[in-house]
């Protein structure tokens, strides 16, 4: 039972980091920056299942999931023409990372499901594990 905890517990955790770089990408989208600068590049969550604890060389079924990268999305951004922008360069252009709203809200949409889920599943365990406590012989 406690393994049902440690596994929707692990879901849990990597939906949060994937919430949290959702918030990033959609806090940063409309920073623009003077072509040739920097751009916010886009972070997405690369999660892998985890190893057998103590068994690094195990396939990781049945052990849960981890975070294995935080990836950066394209270092080129995209040029729009807004000449009033006080970073426009002298061609009035300005770059701005790219970053896609519909699909940050999808992501979003789905990281929270999941995140819920796992959430249901940790409450469920306990729920059950508290009740074989109460069972009196």
């Amino acid at each position: 039972m406690w393994e049902a905890i440690d596994i929707a517990g692990s879901g849990a955790s990597v939906d949060q980091t994937w919430i949290d770089t959702i918030g990033g990408n959609v806090a940063n989208m409309n920073d623009g920056v003077t072509p040739g600068q920097p751009v916010y590049q886009a972070q997405y969550v690369d999660a892998t299942a985890q190893a057998e604890p103590g068994n690094p060389q195990s396939t990781g079924d049945g052990y849960g999931v981890q975070v294995q990268a935080i990836v950066a999305g394209p270092a080129q951004g995209q040029l729009e023409y807004d000449p009033t922008d006080p970073v426009a360069n002298a061609q009035g252009n300005v770059e701005f990372p790219v970053v896609n709203l519909g699909t940050e809200m999808t992501d979003l949409v789905q990281s929270q499901t999941s995140y819920q889920a796992n959430s249901a599943v940790m409450s469920h365990a306990t729920s059950a594990y508290q009740s074989i406590l109460s069972i009196k012989a």
